[in-house]
């Protein structure tokens, strides 16, 4: 009894300790880049929200300071695990089945589930979402009802883990002594305690070797960066080519583009435009804004580029040094939240997947097979950035038919849409493809779910700068070029245009293609109003719309930018 009272006081201590430090340096780190800020309640984020923390536990969204009802945010601040889980999915289910859907005439209402991505602070999400909700009546009159999927990619917090908690993809603990650990008693305790201690070690040691890392590395990343910048600038379109009017208006063969002045930004882009353009059998719709730059615009971006590159130096070194273990940890959240360390390691695992995402998923299925399932209820994924990773994620685990038995086979998830994904191109082919081929009719094209990848103008890629003085180029270019060590072109992100153009021939058999349609904005200021300009500029449009998706309307990027109210 006496052993059982010292350990529920050891973990007591260990939780508050850990909190409380990996906090407390989070906010030190972090407050010459961001003040604290609070927010006041103003919806009813339990109707629209489901939040995870780092460790994959579920969270109450409403506040993370004071009672959770004042609806109060700020920065850095942990939120609260989650009581009453079944009350909470209670109230959520009940929100979706009574709001005021409004479809069009025979059409099944709608679910969306959006998945932010990394780099977001888990305030920031919420504010994403209260930005979002503004909109909510417009929303509900298309017929859809958005549930947004929160999880804390904080840069900071993703660093200090991968600093101080996290050794080789395990918590110290489990990395050190995960025998003892296993085996529960004073050997549990035992083996947190030496977790502490190997953290205390080690910790100066990662840090060290993050510096020199960067450092040795640094000429090859600003290297890389303006050789994707200049490189880019030479896979030029033609601003006077149209969809209507380009130049294969009179080819016979698309064949013959490899040899004219292109549209699209490469040869294989020409020839994809050019097939669509002529229904040709099998052929990927496809959509590609075009650059408007200026030339003010351009000599501005370079002499940016030229003026700020001492800043460069500096920044390129703190990117690399503190990215590559932030990317890493992140990547590991996008796991957790789905099949807890708890889930793997325990003596005596878990059948079911504890991770909070897991959870509510389950939750989701069973409130659709109870209330019409697919017959009445269409089901959208829409992932941002490293979000894409936990649409894939989402797909693998839940994405099978409410009822195995069901001789329709319809899929959980009706359409999938990516935007700027992050993850990387193997993860894609090994998910996507798979999944439209197993659900979809051969003799059908249009018939199954259906993929959809919205993506930056390679230029607006190439040139996006934070505050002007980072690196040139986007968190997919950074991606790519060194946090995730790339061991071949398919370990490439699959949310750049000149990526999924060099693999977009593997999607295979041909019949699944005309379900896989790419749509490349365009960039400048001239186009900005209706296109998004950099990474992070997405949700910044009515991405619920399936005009924000499509490439077959007339004008396929007539929406407008949304207009705070």
């Amino acid at each position: 009894m006496k052993r059982s009272v010292t350990i529920i006081r050891w973990e007591h201590f260990r939780s508050r300790w850990r909190s409380a430090s990996t906090y407390t340096l989070a906010i030190v780190l972090s407050l010459s880049l961001s003040a604290c800020t609070t927010t006041t309640k103003n919806l009813n984020l339990e109707d629209h929200v489901v939040m995870v923390n780092g460790t994959g536990d579920l969270t109450d969204p409403r506040a993370n300071i004071g009672d959770p009802s004042s609806g109060r945010h700020i920065l850095f601040i942990p939120y609260d695990k989650l009581e009453h889980q079944d009350y909470y999915f209670h109230r959520l289910f009940s929100a979706v089945k009574n709001a005021p859907l409004s479809p069009e005439p025979g059409s099944r209402k709608r679910i969306l589930l959006f998945i932010h991505g990394g780099m977001n602070t888990a305030q920031a999400s919420i504010e994403r979402v209260k930005h979002v909700l503004k909109y909510r009546e417009e929303i509900l009159k298309d017929g859809t009802y958005p549930i947004f999927i929160n999880w804390d990619s904080s840069l900071t917090s993703s660093y200090l883990d991968h600093l101080v908690n996290l050794r080789q993809g395990r918590l110290a603990e489990d990395w050190c002594c995960g025998a003892w650990k296993e085996l529960g008693g004073w050997r549990h305790t035992g083996a947190e305690i030496a977790g502490h201690i190997a953290r205390v070690v080690t910790t100066p040691a990662y840090f060290m070797f993050d510096v020199v890392r960067g450092t040795i590395r640094l000429p090859v990343d600003i290297y890389g960066v303006y050789a994707e910048m200049i490189s880019t600038h030479w896979r030029k379109d033609r601003v006077d080519g149209t969809r209507e009017n380009g130049p294969w208006a009179k080819m016979e063969n698309c064949e013959d583009l490899y040899r004219d002045a292109r549209v699209g930004m490469t040869p294989r882009a020409d020839r994809m435009l050019c097939e669509f353009s002529k229904d040709v059998s099998s052929a990927h719709p496809i959509a590609q804004g075009l650059d408007k730059k200026s030339q003010v615009e351009t000599a501005l971006q370079v002499s940016r580029a030229i003026f700020t590159f001492p800043v460069h130096i500096a920044s390129g070194l703190v990117i690399d040094a503190a990215g590559t273990g932030s990317w890493s940890a992140m990547h590991r959240r996008t796991t957790v939240m789905f099949n807890r360390d708890e889930d793997l390691w325990s003596q005596y695992p878990r059948l079911d997947s504890s991770g909070g995402i897991a959870l509510f998923m389950t939750r989701f299925r069973e409130f659709l097979k109870n209330n019409g399932g697919k017959d009445e209820w269409e089901v959208v994924l829409v992932g941002h950035s490293m979000g894409t990773i936990v649409v894939n994620e989402m797909i693998r685990q839940f994405g099978h038919p409410l009822d195995k038995t069901n001789v329709d086979r319809k899929p959980l998830f009706d359409k999938i849409v990516y935007m700027a994904a992050a993850c990387s191109l193997r993860d894609y082919l090994n998910t996507i493809p798979h999944y439209l081929e197993e659900y979809g009719d051969q003799h059908d094209g249009q018939n199954g779910p259906k993929m959809y990848h919205l993506v930056l103008h390679d230029h607006a890629e190439a040139a996006e700068q934070f505050l002007g003085l980072s690196l040139p180029g986007s968190l997919l270019v950074w991606i790519d070029g060194f946090f995730a060590r790339p061991d071949s072109p398919l370990d490439l992100v699959a949310g750049r245009y000149q990526n999924l153009l060099r693999t977009v021939h593997l999607h295979d058999p041909p019949h699944i293609r005309q379900r896989v349609s790419l749509k490349a904005f365009g960039s400048g200021n001239l186009t900005k109003r209706r296109n998004p300009q950099d990474h992070g500029d997405f949700d910044n449009f009515p991405f619920w719309k399936e005009e924000f998706w499509r490439v077959t309307d007339k004008d396929p990027f007539s929406l407008q930018r949304l207009r705070p109210n």
